[in-house]
């Protein structure tokens, strides 16, 4: 019997719609926003809420406005994929404001003595300041035991977070988390052998959510040999993917093994890396499928950020999918495509 670790209570399946908000600001910055709702009647009520990374920039917190908007004023679960400076400025601030005692914080299972100095003083540069400040926020709430859960993945689905959705009815349904990456065996010859780690995506932590089958995967910035550990059947059965590491060809193996059911892919950019990556950015759109961007290239840039929303429902067991662009958001269309 499946041993769940958390419960959503819902009125009906048919009122459930899920919806992501993935934010990019201009240029370089990454968070993630996704809200449970129970939308019965006149009701609009997040049932359930999580972010995974956080940026803010010059008074422009779109992650906090989201969850403001939203009636959010606690979290599920939070997750800082990687100690990165796209991926950090104000992930404390999002823990401190939205904690609640049985809230998940994941990150991954590293610290900052494995990183190597100069990344500190460069991509890494501020994260070690807000790791101490999850530190000492954690230490003033209460039960931080079971706040905080390290993560190490196998490239499999053996990193499970189950959670059993409930309706008033009494109809139950699964929603799992399966935490692939960071991968063990990987981040172990660190530690053994006393190395420092280069490279802060090595760290990256990803995962599927499964809501009753349909795979989300949040891709993080895995890549390389983290990326090429992920079983490959996983990636087959993927419907909705964060493309890892802004459309970097360091991640190829997630878009050449994606399967004939996949609907969607989202990114950010990176552009000071020179990502996206054109190329991968086209095997995302071959045969019909989709890509949408934070913000395309040579595109005039109106705003200093661009989000793109999708609103997921379940109704008489249809998958239903509405799709919004905000600011520099677009759909990927190649020229030649």
């Amino acid at each position: 019997m499946k041993r769940y670790k958390k419960e959503i209570h819902l009125s009906s399946f048919d009122n459930l719609t899920v919806s992501l908000y993935l934010i990019g600001y201009k240029n370089i910055g990454e968070s993630i926003v996704v809200l449970f709702k129970d939308v019965a009647g006149d009701e609009n009520k997040v049932v359930f809420s999580f972010v995974i990374d956080c940026y803010k920039k010059e008074g422009l917190f779109l992650t906090k406005k989201i969850l403001e908007d939203n009636g959010v004023t606690a979290l599920d679960m939070v997750c800082w994929t990687h100690p990165h400076c796209d991926h950090t400025p104000g992930i404390d601030e999002i823990v401190n404001d939205y904690f609640k005692p049985d809230m998940w914080f994941f990150m991954p299972k590293f610290y900052f003595g494995n990183l190597n100095p100069d990344l500190l003083k460069t991509e890494s540069a501020f994260t070690q300041e807000a790791n101490m400040s999850l530190e000492n926020i954690l230490k003033k709430k209460d039960k931080e035991s079971n706040v905080r859960k390290t993560i190490i993945g196998n490239g499999d689905i053996t990193t499970h977070f189950p959670v059993k959705m409930v309706t008033d009815d009494g109809r139950c349904r699964d929603l799992d988390f399966y935490f692939l990456t960071p991968c063990g065996r990987l981040i172990d010859k660190y530690v053994l052998k006393g190395n420092e780690i280069n490279r802060p995506n090595d760290l990256s932590i990803s995962f599927i959510m499964s809501l009753d089958g349909y795979d989300f995967f949040f891709g993080g910035d895995t890549e390389n040999d983290h990326a090429g550990d992920i079983e490959k059947e996983l990636i087959k059965n993927m419907r909705w993917i964060k493309v890892p590491h802004h459309c970097s060809k360091g991640a190829e193996v997630i878009c050449d093994n994606i399967g004939p059911y996949f609907d969607f892919a989202v990114s950010t950019v990176y552009t000071s890396s020179g990502l996206p990556d054109e190329d991968i950015q086209k095997k995302y759109i071959k045969n019909g499928r989709r890509l949408f961007m934070t913000q395309l290239k040579n595109m005039a840039l109106e705003q200093e950020y661009g989000v793109v929303q999708f609103n997921y429902s379940f109704r008489d067991d249809q998958i239903l999918v509405d799709i919004h662009t905000f600011g520099n958001a677009h759909e990927y269309i190649s020229s030649n495509s």
